[in-house]
């Protein structure tokens, strides 16, 4: 019965249908025209030719003849896509279409040398008259898609050599970020929003972590010295971490991802211009992971524990806008991270950090000011607890320690600009307390405290010296000190208490860089410039076990001195189907800082070693460096992108003191090569897949260049996968891809730690 009932409605169901069909399409005849007559011009009313019309599904119906028209049948078309190679692509809705005839303006497709960068000059200025090597990640960029931690995006840029060496558990400055085979990661300077954030203790970037990943606007590089800007720790490059500013569309996102090691990520962010004076926007991130096993097998004792890591950001931004007369920001940045780590001995950490900062600018003035104060306060606690073998349990209280960090300063620049010149003048005031309180239970007190200040002043030039060649003249003081530095021990029975003598010294970097443009598409560049690093408190007056060693500090550290850095480059684009960027340089620093080994009678008699190698912090030798740069990206169609970057360094010991068997070899943690790659098909009405390639040539752990800390070369592979339906987007990463075990860092034979096997991480995405 069921069946024949069904067979007799479907003539009735198909009339209702057809009619419901006609009457559609009727409707659609009479309120948009079946035939378009096109007219595509740039801003200037010029004539576009060889503008592609594409439909999805269909491909491409038209395209525009020499004097920029076209014509397109619009039946049972919602919208199609004006492309051309030289312009940014227009989506067009047909519903919005109000003639049959109907005139689009395409805007020219931005060319990177057009880019504006507000790190590489003292004020915001094309790159196309900027001498230095830049490099710019910007927020949408592949590079920045479902990573775990941003200094992972600077890894396939030429120059930069990354290590975290036990991923997302890796705490304070084990994260490494080096530039140009400098050696360290605190020769390189660190900034948030254009304040420093390389703290005063070691010197080093202790929170990587401490910015929501959603947060980022933009990630600019630059390579090279940037003292004459930005004072100490640029010797090898700048890294600016700029973060996103409330607009007139409403923000809101959310994202939440889980994968191997038990690792959740969950992020959030809101904002909006409320008026066209206020705006806010707020930032919110957690991650959490269980770690793995990082040691060898035969290492790897049964009562060991897997490192935990959480952390929590909270990141805001409100701004204000005065009727004419300039804009205030406020930035307050939360962070907290909580790792528990260790092998026979656990560390149960606890670091909290929080960035503030005001900001007040008037571009649009004759003398324009940029005005900005701010503060950072960190406050690093550990409980360190060793195994009982008689307990079977870690339950035998080593030591605790507190570190609080006070950072307050300001940096003021005026601009004004004269013809053909734009000068910048400024004055710069940075000033760091450091306390270490650490305790020995059983034993006693060992603290140290210490003050660093820097009062600072900079000239800059920036000239236009034709309409082709443009200058970068810089010039910054900065007198550095030392002060207040003391130290207490009476884990020896007696109190012993010292002050030192403070430490200061004045010094001037300058950099000259000029840039020429040959085509409007390719410019040549040239740069020299100087740099220097202060000693920080940890080394002038800590004294302390410090891995398989006793380190002790030395109040006579003098700062680190690049002595000279060259720059010979080029910048090529060929509309946007290719850029490239190549750099050649050389460079010499002396006075670096060295731990070597010192005899036992060197050693005070109120400190206990524990029977530990004594390593002093001293200034020693000469290193001189030479290398190549280079990056290449190249559009094969409107959705494939190939890229590759190549980094090329060696350096040179050429003077080393007290071990002169060191003159000529290698600086440490300094792999020869660096090569990257990656394939990219991005289309959103699809998905996005992207193949990602690292090889990391072999260098060694050591200025003594044993063999036994010899890293070997290194390849990984990475995939990324994202599918769009709607506001919601679900992804899929996979990082080294093919399980390859290696070392993330080696420190001693009985301590080298392997970097993350193959992990899987999913999630999903939403994005108003």
């Amino acid at each position: 019965m069921n069946g024949p009932t069904q067979f007799q409605q479907l003539p009735s169901i198909l009339i209702f249908s057809f009619l419901f069909i006609f009457r559609i399409s009727t409707y659609a005849q009479i309120s948009r025209p079946v035939d378009l007559q096109g007219l595509v011009t740039d801003s200037e009313k010029k004539p576009i030719a060889g503008v592609t019309i594409e439909v999805r599904g269909k491909g491409t119906l038209a395209s525009s003849d020499s004097e920029g028209a076209f014509s397109l049948s619009l039946s049972q078309t919602k919208s199609f896509v004006l492309r051309h190679i030289n312009y940014q692509s227009l989506e067009v809705d047909v519903d919005s279409i109000l003639s049959p005839s109907f005139h689009w303006v395409l805007q020219p497709k931005v060319n990177m040398l057009d880019l504006i960068s507000v790190t590489a000059s003292a004020k915001p200025l094309e790159l196309r008259k900027i001498a230095s090597s830049v490099s710019i990640i910007q927020k949408d960029a592949p590079e920045l898609r479902q990573i775990q931690t941003l200094d992972e995006a600077l890894a396939y840029l030429p120059g930069v050599s990354v290590d975290r060496s036990r991923g997302l558990t890796t705490t304070g400055t084990h994260t490494s970020v080096i530039m140009r085979g400098t050696g360290s990661a605190n020769r390189t300077l660190i900034l948030k929003d254009g304040v420093p954030i390389n703290d005063s203790y070691t010197g080093g970037v202790s929170e990587w972590n401490s910015l929501a990943g959603n947060s980022i606007e933009r990630i600019e590089v630059v390579r090279g010295p940037g003292s004459s800007i930005y004072g100490s720790n640029s010797m090898g490059g700048t890294i600016n971490l700029v973060t996103q500013d409330p607009s007139d569309k409403p923000t809101l996102g959310a994202d939440f991802r889980y994968g191997s090691m038990n690792t959740y990520q969950a992020s959030m962010k809101a904002g909006k211009r409320f008026s066209e004076r206020w705006g806010a926007i707020v930032f919110a991130e957690y991650k959490q992971t269980d770690g793995y096993a990082y040691m060898a097998d035969s290492l790897w004792k049964d009562y060991y524990q897997k490192p935990k890591m959480k952390l929590l950001n909270v990141n805001t931004k409100v701004s204000y806008n005065f009727p004419l007369t300039g804009t205030l920001t406020a930035i307050a940045d939360y962070n907290l991270q909580q790792p528990l780590s260790g092998t026979a001995t656990i560390y149960d950490d606890r670091s909290m950090s929080g960035n503030y900062q005001l900001r007040y600018t008037n571009p649009t003035a004759l003398y324009s000011p940029d005005v900005l104060v701010y503060y950072n306060v960190q406050d690093r606690e550990s409980d360190a607890i060793s195994w009982n073998p008689a307990h079977h349990a870690f339950d035998n209280r080593y030591y605790d320690s507190r570190v609080p960090l006070d950072t307050y300063g300001m940096i003021a620049k005026v601009h004004r600009t004269w013809g053909t010149h734009t000068v910048t003048l400024g004055a710069d005031a940075r000033f760091t307390e450091v306390v270490s309180r650490k305790y020995y239970y059983g034993q006693g007190i060992q603290d140290f405290t210490g003050r660093q200040d820097f009062v600072s002043f900079f000239l800059n030039d920036d000239m236009d010296l034709t309409e082709r060649l443009h200058a970068n003249v810089g010039l910054r003081y900065d007198h550095w000190a030392n002060r207040n530095g003391k130290f207490f021990d009476n884990m020896s029975g007696s109190d012993i208490a010292i002050a030192y003598d403070n430490a200061s010294s004045n010094i001037v970097n300058p950099k000259v860089g000029l840039s020429y443009d040959l085509l409007n598409n390719l410019r040549l560049r040239a740069v020299y410039a100087t740099g220097f690093r202060a000693p920080s408190s940890f080394y002038m007056y800590n004294a302390a076990p410090l891995g398989s060693s006793f380190r002790l500090g030395n109040p006579e550290l003098k700062p680190e001195r690049m002595r000279y850095s060259y720059d010979l480059g080029a910048d090529l684009q060929l509309s946007d189907k290719l850029e490239l960027s190549g750099t050649l340089y050389t460079s010499q620093y002396s006075d670096f800082l060295a731990a070597v080994l010192i005899d036992e009678h060197e050693v005070p008699d109120y400190l206990d070693v524990k029977g530990l190698p004594v390593r002093q912090y001293i200034n020693i030798g000469k290193v001189n460096l030479w290398g190549a740069e280079a990056f290449v990206r190249y559009r094969l169609n409107p959705d494939i992108i190939a890229q590759a970057s190549y980094f090329y360094n060696t350096s040179e010991i050429k003077r080393y003191e007290t071990n002169p068997e060191y003159e000529g070899n290698d600086m440490s943690d300094n792999p020869s090569h660096n090569i990257s790659g990656a394939l990219v098909f991005d289309r959103l009405q699809l998905f996005h897949l992207s193949f990602w390639v690292r090889h990391t040539g072999s260098y060694y752990g050591d200025l003594e260049n044993t063999s036994e800390k010899k890293m070997p070369t290194v390849t990984i592979f990475d995939i990324k996968f994202g599918k769009t339906v709607g506001p919601l987007t679900f992804n899929v990463n996979v990082t080294n891809l093919f399980n390859k075990r290696y070392y993330g860092s080696y420190t001693s034979p009985t301590s080298y730690y392997y970097a993350p096997g193959r992990s899987v991480f999913a999630g999903v995405s939403y994005q108003l």
